[in-house]
């Protein structure tokens, strides 16, 4: 028995150590398929891509999917591949790997290096995994979820360093910083500074910046959110395919200078741009901190149709680019006093109607013990089960009844009737 464990044992052990070094021997690439998901083409085309990025940004870009039942933790399976086949770019092996094990039906997302720095240490990995790779899985599009792990990860990488991957040595620059280079100081942003409204494309005249300013100021100390109007000329091209992606750019510009109100760094930001790309004309807005949970999707959708985005396009016919900071900061103290009253009014039903509530329940309960009798239908509830049994009989009389008949007499009868004269002179006797 014991041997037969120990020949088990070295079994495992020899599994674990030879698999990764055989998945770098046979296939070491960085889109590595040994599950046969994968066309040669696919690969070859992932391959070149992945390749591009590691050049471009010194930091390898991996996806590796195998179909091994027999390991079940897939993590540290992921770490081992990673380090036997290796992978990474550098000294610090820089690197993010998309690992799959569809033996086990599992996925590990991990980061090294720079690639630690760019992916998990702004939270993109979560992103990454649920937002472009995930759900494509789900549905076995093995291509087009790589494919899209690609560009985001190539994203991230782009967001956290220059456009052109830097000199040996040199010290790599956040996008941010040569992108808003005029802003020497960060302290000059708001809240500290008092600066809510940046405007890179002097669209904004001294004066309207100024009432802006205000204006910002004046609701972000009331709301206990800072308020950010940003205005641009042209989104870099990689962040504007989306939505999703222009948001994500506005959040590195959040991060970038530590904006925001308070511990909870509270705050919104408006971006516009303005550079005249026809149909690349786009405005975002995005909440930070508490402020998400009323500056929902759907309340920035609705804030964004119907007020901003008409401002916004008319706009570039009659440069009004100071209405659509305006209303945007209305806009946002409206929806700052819905809430407040929406609030007031599920307390007020809270504090009013929930004890009213409790005590009809209370009474009803009180009441329904009362009711215990009721009105009988039939007379089966007054007969015993046996049957009904005469045990004595008694003749009771309630009331009686006399009957008078009157008696005539003849007027002529010697028996009586008449009058007599006594010697007195006085009548007596009566009428019978």
């Amino acid at each position: 028995m014991k041997k037969i464990l120990l020949t088990m044992i070295v079994i495992l052990t020899l599994t674990l150590v030879m698999a990764p070094a055989a998945l770098a021997s046979e296939d070491y690439y960085s889109v590595s398929d040994t599950a046969g998901v994968l066309t040669q083409a696919q690969k070859d085309e992932l391959n070149e891509r992945a390749e591009e990025i590691a050049e471009k940004y010194r930091c390898e870009v991996v996806a590796v999917v195998v179909d091994n039942p027999d390991e079940n933790d897939t993590l540290q399976y992921a770490k081992e591949i990673y380090k036997a086949c290796g992978y990474g770019y550098g000294d610090d092996k820089s690197g993010v790997m998309l690992f799959l094990n569809l033996g086990v039906g599992e996925y590990a997302l991990t980061t090294y290096g720079y690639g630690k720095v760019a992916v998990t240490g702004y939270g993109w990995d979560e992103i990454m995994l649920n937002e472009d790779v995930l759900p494509l899985l789900e549905e076995d599009q093995y291509y087009e979820a790589f494919s899209s792990y690609l560009d985001r990860a190539e994203m991230c990488l782009m967001l956290a360093r220059d456009d052109v991957a830097p000199d040996a040595g040199e010290e790599p620059l956040a996008y941010a910083d040569e992108k808003l280079s005029y802003v020497v100081d960060a302290a000059a942003l708001a809240p500290r500074g008092g600066n809510y409204v940046i405007d890179e494309t002097e669209t904004l005249t001294g004066a309207q910046i100024a009432a802006l300013n205000e204006k910002a100021a004046a609701l972000s100390e009331k709301r206990k959110c800072a308020l950010y109007i940003w205005i641009v000329d042209l989104i870099p091209e990689k962040y504007a395919r989306t939505m999703n992606d222009m948001e994500r750019y506005a959040d590195a510009f959040y991060e970038k200078y530590d904006l925001g109100w308070g511990d909870d760094k509270n705050g919104m930001v408006l971006l516009l741009e303005t550079g005249d790309v026809p149909g690349e004309r786009d405005c975002v807005i995005n909440a930070h901190g508490s402020c998400t949970g009323i500056f929902n999707a759907l309340t920035k959708e609705r804030m964004l149709d119907n007020h901003i985005v008409p401002l916004f396009i008319d706009a570039f016919d009659n440069g009004n680019f100071y209405r659509v900071a305006d209303v945007f900061l209305d806009e946002v103290d409206d929806e700052f006093s819905i809430d407040i009253t929406m609030w007031l009014t599920v307390k007020l039903l809270v504090v009013i109607l929930v004890p009213m509530l409790i005590a009809w329940i209370i009474c009803s309960g009180w009441k329904s013990k009362l009711k215990t009798a009721k009105i009988a239908r039939a007379a089966d509830n007054y007969i015993p089960a046996d049957g009904f049994k005469l045990t004595g009989q008694e003749d009771t009389f309630l009331y009686r009844t006399t009957t008078r008949t009157r008696i005539e007499r003849d007027s002529d009868s010697s028996s009586g009737g008449g009058s007599r004269s006594s010697s007195s002179g006085r009548t007596s006797g009566r009428k019978v």
